[in-house]
């Protein structure tokens, strides 16, 4: 098999690693939940435009029944224009009222229903005041009241279908017919022109039915449409991940990989002493960890990309997790000639933390500054007090972070140095993940030439987020940050 293969292999091994860690624990959602949600908050849209439109009308009428009683001030139907200007004042203040309540957000379900009720109701009422109100009660109502209730009837059939249910658009062209034929025969109007009429007015009814059927297929498709555009991203997504896990495992499992073949391969060929033996025995073993810790990165990041971030909170102590963490990584910083110091404050406000995750992100942020401090230079951890959280700082002497990198120095994959391959560029971006999924924050503060601090907080009591995955074996062992990570 040709070493390219290989690793292409590998790479699928640990795609499909990460795909079964992360395999989904309930189904997709469906999309009828997201088409109603689209569909009912466009009809709420349109029954507040609805209201604006009832209390125009409902103001035009009270107008004209001022103009009305002013102008047959006296008369013998002075009682019913006071009753139709009483009764306008009232519907201007139940629509009006309606009206602040719908723009406020208050649109229950039922108001589909109870809308074209009320619409008709005034339609209906309106008229009988009316027809009470002319001088003659002998003659005829003035054919400019029924076209008036014509035009109504026909708005409130067009309402049903602006509230975009079926139910709703039939029931406003019910009402609608009803009303009209009652005032065209009350009118005196002749059959024919009644049959007409309300033939016409059903047309426009089921028109408007129609047209509720058409937007609400026309929102179906849009949502469709759009639940398969984010479907096509995440697997561009997914696919642009299985190309950096591929490039990952060609640019940085390769020499370990080639170590592990030398090294046995030297020890099966040439006969060897104990000293050289031993010695290549513990070069294959630190290989192995690092491509273990490379992998495990990898899940780590995939993890908190679907929120599954194992976290355990339990009470923790700062002084303990820095003590263990100096003992762990002093020896690694003597060997570049590096002093690492720690400095707790007293009364520290009580922490709940994953003391094995915090310890991952003090090994990730400690194994940066001994790779790029130079030999000489000191690395110091301090935790205090800072706004009733404790506040972890990680300090070094090193050259410094360039104010333009500081923005992108937590992101995946990214590297100060791309040829520099000590590492894969994750340290950081697990370091924020494993703090962020604690209620915490964190950042970075650095001067070219003076050095760079870290600092990060843990919440008293954070709201974190759990998974049901055992936390066995998550505290680092010194092996694990023997090469620290990428910055």
């Amino acid at each position: 098999m040709h070493a390219r293969d290989s690793y292409e292999a590998l790479a699928f091994s640990i795609e499909r690693a990460i795909l079964s860690d992360l395999a989904p624990t309930a189904p997709r959602p469906e999309l009828a939940p997201t088409i109603e949600q689209t569909l009912l908050a466009e009809a709420r849209a349109n029954e507040k435009r609805l209201s604006f439109l009832r209390v125009a009308i409902v103001a035009a009428y009270l107008g004209a029944s001022l103009v009305g009683l002013l102008r047959g001030a006296g008369g013998a139907a002075t009682a019913p224009r006071l009753a139709a200007v009483a009764l306008g004042t009232l519907w201007l203040t139940v629509t009006a009222a309606l009206a602040f309540r719908l723009r406020a957000g208050w649109c229950p379900k039922w108001l589909e229903y109870a809308g074209p009720a009320l619409d008709a109701t005034m339609i209906w009422v309106g008229f009988i005041v009316a027809a009470a109100g002319r001088e003659d009660l002998a003659s005829p109502v003035p054919l400019g009241v029924v076209v008036v209730v014509a035009i109504l009837a026909v708005l409130l059939t067009v309402s049903g279908a602006l509230r975009l249910s079926r139910s709703s658009a039939e029931l406003s062209t019910a009402l609608a017919i009803g009303v009209f034929v009652y005032a065209a025969v009350a009118s005196g109007l002749a059959l024919h022109h009644v049959v007409l009429a309300a033939g016409t007015i059903f047309l426009i009814g089921a028109l408007g039915t129609s047209v509720a059927t058409l937007l609400k297929r026309v929102v179906t498709t849009q949502v469709e449409r759009s639940t398969l555009s984010s479907m096509y991203r995440e697997a561009q997504q997914t696919i642009d991940a299985r190309e950096q896990v591929l490039k990952i495992v060609s640019h940085d499992l390769r020499n370990p990989l080639h170590t592990i073949s030398m090294s046995t391969s030297l020890m099966l060929e040439v006969p060897l002493g104990d000293e050289e033996r031993v010695k290549r025995l513990n070069m294959i073993k630190r290989a192995g960890e690092r491509m273990n810790r490379m992998i495990q990165d990898l899940l780590d990041v995939a993890k908190f990309d679907a929120g599954r971030l194992a976290i355990e909170p339990r009470p923790v102590s700062a002084s303990a997790l820095v003590n263990e963490a100096v003992e762990m990584l002093r020896p690694i910083a003597a060997e570049r000639k590096l002093a690492l110091d720690a400095t707790v404050a007293d009364e520290l406000p009580a922490t709940q933390a994953d003391a094995g995750r915090v310890l991952q992100v003090l090994s990730n942020l400690v194994g940066n500054a001994i790779k790029f401090t130079p030999a000489g230079g000191r690395i110091a951890i301090r935790v205090d007090s800072a706004g009733g959280v404790a506040r972890f700082a990680v300090s070094d002497t090193g050259p410094g972070i360039p104010t333009a990198q500081l923005p992108l120095i937590f992101g995946r994959f990214w590297q100060a140095n791309p040829n520099d391959r000590r590492g894969i560029g994750l340290g950081l971006a697990i370091a924020k993940g494993i703090v962020e999924a604690h209620g915490g924050r964190i950042w970075c503060e650095s001067r070219l030439g003076e050095g760079t601090t870290f600092y990060f907080t843990l919440a008293a009591g954070a709201d974190t987020r759990r998974s049901t995955e055992s936390l066995a074996g998550l505290r680092m062992s010194r092996a694990e940050v023997e090469v620290p990570v990428q910055r």
